[in-house]
């Protein structure tokens, strides 16, 4: 393994461990439901408050960016948004690190693989002006309309949505199961970066 590749590897760890910790640290007092595929929903515990997705998610979706836009060097699938003209199923740089055993590799392909899969649903209950929403569409829509970075295109798309409240809670209900089923393989993929770190020590 070659420096470049080890300072990644590091890297992808340190900040899945930062996605770790914050979820582990919130739970007390907010109720985040954690399955083993990861993240599954938020709930506030004050009775006064509804259920929140923004403001009890922002410290996890600062980190959980890095995974999903490529200039981070870490990303596992990089959304549309971040693709920059190139072709919206490009396999993650991370295949591209040098001197890995080939059990790493595939466990990579295979997460951005069930990604990829998983993205390209439309659950079939949630459907707008008569169109079929894919996952990848509400992922990009929360992140890059209102959560991340806001883009007009999504901003207009994530205001059009909250005009619906009952949509809306459908929505934000799949956004955060969407973030719980790519968190879950962020944690995957960092164990697989630890075995392979421990192998080259």
């Amino acid at each position: 393994m070659d420096e470049a590749s080890r300072t990644t590897l590091e890297l992808f760890v340190e900040k899945a461990e930062r996605l770790a910790k914050y979820v582990k640290e919130n739970d007390a007092r907010n109720s985040i439901v954690v399955n083993p595929g990861g993240l599954m929903g938020v709930f506030r515990n004050s009775e006064e408050e509804e259920w929140q997705v923004a403001s009890t998610l922002d410290g996890v979706l600062v980190t959980f960016r890095m995974f999903v836009q490529p200039g981070d060097r870490i990303a596992l699938y990089s959304l549309e948004r971040d693709s920059q003209g190139q072709p919206k199923r490009q396999k993650p740089k991370l295949l591209d690190l040098v001197g890995l055993s080939p059990d790493w590799y595939e466990k990579v392909e295979q997460a951005y693989q069930w990604v990829d899969i998983a993205l390209a649903i439309a659950p079939p209950n949630l459907m707008y002006n008569g169109e079929p929403i894919t996952r990848r569409k509400i992922l990009e829509t929360f992140l890059y309309g209102d959560n991340v970075h806001v883009n007009a295109t999504h901003r207009e798309t994530f205001n059009q949505w909250r005009r619906l409240p009952d949509l809306f809670g459908e929505l934000q209900l799949e956004f955060v199961t969407i973030l719980g089923f790519v968190v879950g393989q962020i944690w995957e993929i960092a164990e697989a970066c630890k075995h392979e770190l421990g192998l080259n020590a």
